[in-house]
């Protein structure tokens, strides 16, 4: 019989050199908190059963913060969002259900939004389901290209879309639900012939899509969803995120 349940995958593997920090990237605080640390709450309390967290740069600081509350997966190379999902496979290639991938660099998703995607995906029998928001002004996100049945055929990064598709203001956020078993035949058919040479784990949408419904579920956008990159942003999260509690 079949274990159906809800997995995680955070993507934790990054140095983060623009926080100009000696952690990793998502070991930096915020509010009081590593930021993997608010994510993994986040995760367990929207109750997703097993959390595998993808570690690479400097792994001992999130070993250390997170300890054997989650599961690890080691990315040796940074080589994309993809490969790091990839990495992940030994641990849940046998997993059936649902599985959310969070960007590590966004902490304060909190376990209502993960709960509304994974919900929305379900009662949808998506194969796929990305969490967007509208900008109106989208310079440098990936572009939610839709079909005119109004389901997700691709999503463009910014480098490699052409004139029309930047004028699309639907934008990706980088947090996603798929169906597991799909999540690793779609990422064993994606390649790095693009500007980067990495592997994009928004190509699986373009593969999913030609056989399965891929789904966008349009968020507002405010501090749930922004990733940090650097001080400052995390700055302007903390301020978002204090003016909501004025």
């Amino acid at each position: 019989m079949k274990n159906i349940s809800k997995h995680a995958i955070i993507l934790a593997a990054g140095k983060g050199t623009r926080m100009k920090s000696e952690k990793p990237k998502c070991a930096c605080e915020i509010l009081g908190k590593p930021m993997i640390t608010h994510i993994v709450e986040a995760c367990k309390e929207a109750g997703l059963d097993k959390i595998v967290v993808v570690v690479g740069y400097k792994r001992e600081y999130i070993e250390d913060i997170l300890g054997s509350t989650v599961q690890y997966a080691f990315q040796d190379e940074q080589l994309g969002t993809g490969h790091a999902c990839k990495v992940t496979k030994e641990l849940l290639k046998d997993c059936y259900g649902t599985t959310v991938i969070v960007p590590g660099d966004m902490p304060l998703i909190g376990a209502e939004n993960i709960k509304k995607l994974v919900d929305y995906h379900e009662k949808n029998h998506n194969a796929m389901t990305i969490a967007s928001c509208i900008f109106e002004n989208p310079y440098s996100y990936g572009r939610i290209i839709r079909n005119k049945d109004n389901n997700v055929v691709s999503i463009v990064e910014e480098k490699e879309a052409t004139e029309e598709q930047k004028k699309v203001k639907e934008i990706n956020t980088a947090l996603y639900a798929v169906d597991n078993q799909l999540l690793f035949s779609s990422l064993d058919q994606i390649n790095n012939n693009n500007n980067k040479g990495e592997y994009y784990l928004t190509d699986i949408v373009s593969i999913l899509s030609k056989d399965h419904k891929v789904d966008a579920l349009v968020y507002d956008y405010d501090y749930h969803l922004v990733g940090i990159n650097d001080p400052d942003t995390l700055q302007e999260v903390v301020k978002m995120y204090e003016d909501t509690k004025d």
